[in-house]
């Protein structure tokens, strides 16, 4: 009797000890890659430099930020907040070691078709948020530093109309210029629904 109850039990654990290990496997890769972005940014060091301290976000949140850290590019794994002591930033693989980027520690701000801030830091320390942020930062923080681009499409527009253009290479180049605005406007729209 014994032997007929292990045959009728074992096969009936297969599916749970599956699910089971498969999820304890995907548990330790989503780690080991936390714990690699950890490693590879830097974060550690970055918050030691910039801690969180007391600071209470009081603006605006912009979700799925893209930043630059070193030579490595972070695509939309940054929370970014609006503080009145500076900017506090969540990375994806380290909620729960966020940082403050101080408005004094904020080198430069370019206004484009996004807002790049530039942070005063050793290694290359970079992110962007949307042209809605601009009035929170501006009031924050000091003018002088906070510099509006042109669109990049100007110089090109004005190539078009120059009446020396051949008018060949006028026709393809506004061809190609529509097509390159069309994908950034579609870009743009969904960087506003992923905010």
């Amino acid at each position: 009797m014994p032997a007929i109850l292990s045959i009728t039990i074992i096969p009936a654990l297969r599916v749970p000890l599956f699910i089971l290990g498969l999820a304890a496997f995907a548990y330790m890769v989503v780690s080991a890659n936390k714990r690699l972005l950890r490693k590879a940014s830097g974060w550690k060091t970055i918050t030691e430099r910039f801690p969180m301290a007391d600071t209470q976000p009081t603006g605006a949140t912009f979700e799925g930020r893209t930043a630059i850290v070193g030579s490595t590019s972070y695509t939309r794994s940054f929370v970014i907040r609006i503080a009145d002591g500076g900017l506090c930033l969540y990375p994806a693989f380290a909620r729960s070691k966020p940082c403050r980027i101080p408005w004094a520690s904020i080198r430069q701000v370019t206004a484009s078709d996004s807002i790049h801030v530039v942070v005063d830091y050793e290694r290359r320390f970079e992110f962007f948020l949307p042209l809605k942020a601009m009035p929170a930062i501006q009031a924050r923080h000091s003018a002088p530093s906070v510099h509006r681009l042109d669109s990049p499409f100007t110089a090109v527009k004005a190539a078009i109309a120059d009446p020396t253009t051949p008018r060949w290479m006028a026709w393809i180049t506004d061809r190609v210029l529509q097509g390159v605005q069309r994908e950034v406007e579609k870009k743009k729209e969904r960087d506003n629904d992923a905010v």
